[in-house]
């Protein structure tokens, strides 16, 4: 979940705990890292994240946005004691989320900038969930679940995500807004590589705060949508539809997935839903789609998609997560999709690719020509 390894943007820097600093390398040096410096980097990756997650929970990036400030006054107005900020800060430094100036000041750098809350695409709200206990915690105990193949979240928190979601409400707020980052990101490679035109009612299953479907049927006019999830969930939708300027095309509607979705749509969306439940919960919730569809009716997926063989995918350490996250989720390969949708009446038809790391797993009713 760490930043991304690379000779050539990186700079090699070295972190408190080490026995001793790694040689350095040379400025216009053409040869990698030695090993031992990389895996170092690798292993520190998380503490990075954890401080990032701080930086962005606190709002220093907000406190920045003016211009450089000096820590003092920067903990003033984000509620921090002033001389533990800076240590954070000139930790940030060294990894270009801020740049410290004389005197203790410090201003933000491009990284940093995207964790401002005013910002689009701002990545402040995914940060922060990156380190909170909510999602924290569970990582720590990969080793068991490793062991055992069980989740690691039931058995740090003692209930299940969705049900632990329903009785926290603070860490279900942040969790949403992270979410409603995601779809709205994978919304804009989705509206920019699949043709929508076909389509005259697209429902949303599992649609969260609406994210994803609003980009939709801003970009395609003629579109009507429903919105379907929990009602906790699609109570937060209202200021996404009427931003989007899609209010009189969106319907919100809310219930459960298990027991049935909207009939009437001839398209049914589903954004990184099934891969929070195992292969017999993924067939249930398909099954609902195909049963409220007409024949001519079509599934749409937007999942990671694991590669069959070795090549690098960053939906492989995506798996890791739903191991860790949930009971029986996983991300799943083209093959394993297929199986998904021959149980539950739908035959798979392709799968589209986006601009990011995204899929479009398309499938229509089997009985279809």
């Amino acid at each position: 979940m760490g930043t991304a390894i690379s000779s050539k943007t990186h700079r090699w820097v070295e972190v408190t705990m080490a026995v001793e600093e790694a040689p350095p390398v040379p400025a216009n040096s053409s040869t990698e890292p030695p090993p031992a410096v990389v895996l170092q980097q690798l292993v520190r990756e998380a503490l990075v994240a954890q401080a990032i997650s701080v930086f962005a929970r606190l709002g220093v990036a907000d406190a920045l946005a003016t211009g450089p400030r000096d820590a003092e006054e920067i903990a003033e107005q984000v509620n921090a004691h002033g001389p533990t900020l800076y240590r954070l800060l000139r930790a940030l430094g060294d990894v270009g989320v801020v740049a410290e100036l004389e005197n203790r000041r410090f201003a933000l750098t491009q990284f940093g900038e995207m964790l401002r809350s005013d910002v689009p695409d701002s990545l402040r709200d995914y940060a922060t969930i990156i380190g909170l206990p909510l999602h924290r915690d569970p990582w720590t105990d990969l080793y068991k679940s490793i062991q055992t193949g069980e989740s690691a979240f039931d058995r740090i928190h003692g209930t299940k995500f969705f049900d632990y979601l329903a009785k926290h409400p603070e860490d279900a707020a942040a969790f949403d807004a992270a979410m409603a980052w995601v779809s709205t990101t994978l919304a804009v490679s989705i509206v920019q590589t699949y043709d929508f035109t076909p389509f005259n009612t697209m429902v949303d299953v599992g649609g969260g705060r609406g994210g994803m479907l609003t980009a939709i049927l801003a970009a395609n006019p003629h579109l009507q949508g429903v919105l379907f999830d929990k009602p906790a969930v699609v109570a937060g939708a209202e200021e996404a539809i009427f931003s989007a300027q899609v209010a009189d095309r969106c319907k919100v509607v809310s219930g459960d997935f298990f027991d049935s979705v909207p009939e009437g749509g001839d398209a049914y969306l589903l954004s990184n839903v099934i891969h929070n439940w195992d292969d017999d919960h993924a067939v249930q919730i398909l099954g609902r789609c195909r049963a409220a569809m007409p024949n001519t009716g079509c599934v749409l997926l937007a999942e990671l998609v694991l590669p069959e063989g070795p090549a690098p995918s960053m939906a492989k350490l995506a798996d890791l997560g739903m191991l860790i996250m949930t009971s029986g989720g996983r991300e799943r390969t083209e093959a394993e999709y297929r199986t998904l949708c021959d149980r539950a009446g739908l035959r798979l038809t392709r799968i589209v690719p986006s601009t990011g790391l995204i899929r479009l797993v398309e499938a229509i009713p089997a009985s279809s020509s």
